[in-house]
């Protein structure tokens, strides 16, 4: 699982947008309780680098819309972070993001 290998100090990167949504997603589910606790398990994995969404990251998305129409902009956001950050892996059971040249998605 990936927040096992994570928790035995595996390095990742994960981005203030991906943290949000899943805030947003916990709330929209009604699990509002929960935003708390994985706010708290998010800041317990030391070896989790959490990065910031920047605006120059969305203005990039709206460019990648152009090779990757079927990407939603979350995504392209997401891919643009990783140009910037110089990553070419990705956690994720999101297929589109196969499509991405330079991005291997890894979901195990």
């Amino acid at each position: 699982m990936i927040l096992e290998r994570i928790d035995s100090g595996e390095q990742a990167v994960t981005s203030s947008l991906v943290i949000a949504e899943t805030c947003a997603w916990l709330e929209y589910r009604k699990r509002k309780a929960d935003v708390g606790i994985f706010l708290d398990a998010v800041e317990s994995y030391s070896s989790l680098r959490k990065c910031e969404t920047t605006y120059t990251d969305e203005l990039r998305a709206k460019e990648l819309q152009r090779s990757y129409p079927r990407l939603e902009f979350f995504d392209r956001v997401y891919v643009a972070q990783m140009e910037r950050l110089k990553l070419t892996e990705i956690y994720s059971n999101d297929r589109a993001l196969d499509a991405v040249k330079g991005i291997k998605r890894i979901f195990k």
